[in-house]
């Protein structure tokens, strides 16, 4: 059966591009402050030169219901643009993200989805905010909301109406990890992530980050 890549694994590259946020520029002047130093430490935690796993929890909520269904696992974030959550529970399933190119495994169905993402399309989903504190500050509406234990709780809203996200929430703790992500979509489904405790690992090598199944395993083209 043709499937298209789940709209819930693409939301999770909203996570890839942490790594690749560059330091402040003049044109970020819009950005707020405590915004702002929380994305530079995000930076220096996920830095090139070792992957960062951790174990997490993925809670998706269609609107209209009190009853959530959760999903959990491991992720691992490499820098520059690699990212990979292997689902455990409730059932197996791996997704990556390399270059452009995202890849959902179902060991159920025995079949590899393969998509190549284009800016158009990493734009809707959206991650593209993540490239630039200049770039965030222009398409969302940023606000720093209380938090305690030394987190920052970054509520990003987007200045022009999309769809696919209505809101997202960055949690990011002193050291820079990313301790929680959150996002609604226009209809109110939301989606809760929580993360950690982080590690961090020897590097990954790059097929790693290109899931491609066992010999028989049918690809898709997404």
């Amino acid at each position: 059966m043709r499937r298209a890549l789940p709209s819930v694994s693409r939301q999770l590259l909203l996570l890839l591009l942490l790594p690749s946020l560059s330091a402040a520029r003049a044109d970020d002047a819009g950005l707020p402050p405590e915004a702002k130093a929380a994305l530079e430490r995000a930076v220096a935690r996920y830095g090139p030169g070792a992957a960062y796993a951790s174990g997490f929890v993925q809670t998706y909520t269609p609107a209209g219901f009190s009853n959530a269904r959760r999903e959990s696992g491991t992720v691992w974030i490499q820098a520059p643009q690699r990212l990979r959550f292997e689902y455990a529970a409730p059932q197996s399933k791996t997704f990556t993200y390399d270059a452009g190119e995202g890849r959902f495994y179902s060991p159920e169905d025995k079949q590899l989805t393969v998509k190549k993402l284009s800016p158009e399309e990493r734009d809707r989903l959206p991650i593209a905010f993540l490239s630039d504190p200049g770039e965030l500050s222009r398409a969302y509406a940023i606000t720093a909301e209380p938090a305690d234990g030394g987190f920052e709780r970054l509520l990003l809203t987007p200045r022009a109406k999309r769809p696919e996200l209505a809101w997202l929430r960055l949690t990011i703790a002193s050291d820079g990890s990313l301790e929680e992500l959150a996002y609604e979509d226009e209809g109110g489904n939301r989606t809760d992530f929580r993360f950690g405790p982080w590690r961090s690992e020897k590097a990954r090598p790059a097929e790693d980050f290109r899931v491609t199944g066992p010999r028989g395993t049918r690809v898709v083209e997404g």
